[in-house]
């Protein structure tokens, strides 16, 4: 790789960004949000600057391949990617045509392609999830179905943007272990360091000033929270019945998760772990009134709230934050919640935002802090962070985390990351076997 790119705005991105890798290397590109991982993953398969207008000079060569010169159909076979925005991506309405598109654009038989299909389906925990819809998939779920997606097409490069986030600590083993076991060249892109990464990868390189560079380990933050101080409101749920159906399939079996007694104090700190489609995001909807719990009650103070109540009381910051940003611009974004021009000032200064700068020309990392700085403003007694510190830094999630604690928040944080779990003050609770309880 040999390129210099800018976007049509004049931000500069690339200078000068040089890589080689030997055929089977597997190199991780480490360095925060922000600093063009993204863009070089677009540019690579060709949405840059085919959709997404820029100024691009350079090359990308495979075994002397021009692979800037050729349209994105035909570089199937040569590179491909996994985006850290797996709604971006998602094409069909069932698992199995997800997977079954490319390859039949690739022209293989039926019998190749169902190879490939179970194949990919089995590496990645989706077998009887075939006929199911994409719609009706968890977070980490879709994150393994695009995974699925790449492994069954098998280019020559895979690009595997943030792909582990979002993942539950098994999965992201789970994909070190077949990164590890792949002849194919890979280029993973992350933005903090885990320790799955550990023995997974060759090299290690960062981006900096655009250009390409050798990657030096940072510590781990270290941090002291503010301590915590309970409130005097109480967000409590007992008895709740949680059901997710799989309409789309008939064959697999309805979800169910229990939570027998949940409590939040406002103040407090509290973080929730648990497989991928556990049911962490399903309880943080019924908590926030955007869905409807089977049975049981959610009271804040003691006295039950309806779901309208729950919407203005409990925010819920989902793990896509595009979910949940409209607006064309930042400030467009923060002025919205109707906070004053010095709140507004302060939350852009607080969680390091330019208020110009467009909200989907930002790297997803940074609408995260978007979403966050949204919810900061709108002063939500009780917060729910739904995976934040994915493809965010340390620094970033640190931050976000004082913010709402010092303005006495209820927290409740859902994470994959051990170290950010461990890290956290408070109470630790985990979904096993759809049903809840406090971890000892």
């Amino acid at each position: 790789l040999e390129l210099s790119f800018s976007y049509d705005t004049g931000e500069e991105v690339f200078s000068s960004f040089s890589l080689s890798l030997k055929r089977g290397e597997h190199v991780l590109v480490l360095s925060p949000p922000g600093s063009g991982k993204t863009t070089l993953s677009r540019i690579l398969t060709g949405s840059i600057p085919k959709y997404i207008q820029g100024n691009l000079k350079g090359h990308f060569t495979i075994d002397g391949r021009d692979i800037l010169s050729e349209d994105i159909p035909r570089r199937m076979d040569a590179v491909g990617r996994v985006s850290q925005n797996t709604d971006e991506m998602m094409l069909f309405s069932s698992v199995e045509e997800e997977i079954s598109f490319p390859l039949e654009n690739m022209g293989l038989g039926r019998d190749e392609r169902d190879r490939r299909i179970a194949h990919a389906l089995s590496l990645f925990g989706l077998e009887r999830y075939r006929d199911v819809s994409t719609s009706e998939l968890s977070g980490g779920e879709k994150r393994r179905l695009l995974l699925s997606v790449l492994f069954a097409i098998d280019p020559d490069v895979y690009i595997l943007d943030e792909s582990f986030d979002e993942l539950s600590p098994r999965w992201r083993r789970n994909l070190a272990e077949a990164v590890r076991k792949s002849p194919r060249t890979i280029i993973a892109l992350g933005s903090h360091e885990l320790g799955e990464y550990r023995g997974t990868f060759d090299r290690v390189v960062t981006i900096e000033g655009g250009r390409c560079s050798d990657y030096a380990a940072r510590p781990f933050p270290s941090v002291s929270f503010p301590q915590i101080h309970k409130g005097e409101g109480v967000l409590r749920a007992e008895g709740l019945i949680i059901d997710r159906e799989h309409r789309s399939s008939g064959d697999l079996p309805s979800f169910s998760l229990s939570v027998p007694q949940l409590e939040i104090a406002e103040g407090e700190c509290v973080t929730l772990l648990g497989e991928n489609g556990s049911g962490k995001s399903s309880l943080s909807r019924v908590l926030s009134g955007l869905l409807r719990e089977r049975s049981g009650s959610v009271t804040i103070d003691g006295r039950s709230i309806s779901f309208k109540e729950r919407r203005h009381a409990v925010a819920y910051l989902m793990q896509n934050p595009y979910e949940e940003l409209f607006l064309p611009t930042v400030r467009d974004e923060l002025e919205s919640t109707k906070a004053s021009a010095v709140d507004i000032e302060k939350a852009l200064k607080l969680f390091s935002l330019d208020g110009s700068s467009y909200v989907q020309e930002l790297s997803y990392g940074k609408a995260k802090m978007v979403q966050a700085a949204v919810f900061y403003l709108l002063g939500r007694r009780f917060v729910i962070f739904d995976e934040l510190d994915s493809a965010v830094s340390y620094e970033d999630f640190i931050k976000a985390v004082f913010a709402y604690m010092e303005k006495g928040a209820g927290l409740l944080v859902i994470t994959h990351d051990t170290r950010v779990s461990g890290m956290l003050p408070g109470r630790k609770l985990m979904i096993e076997g759809g049903v809840l309880h406090e971890c000892e």
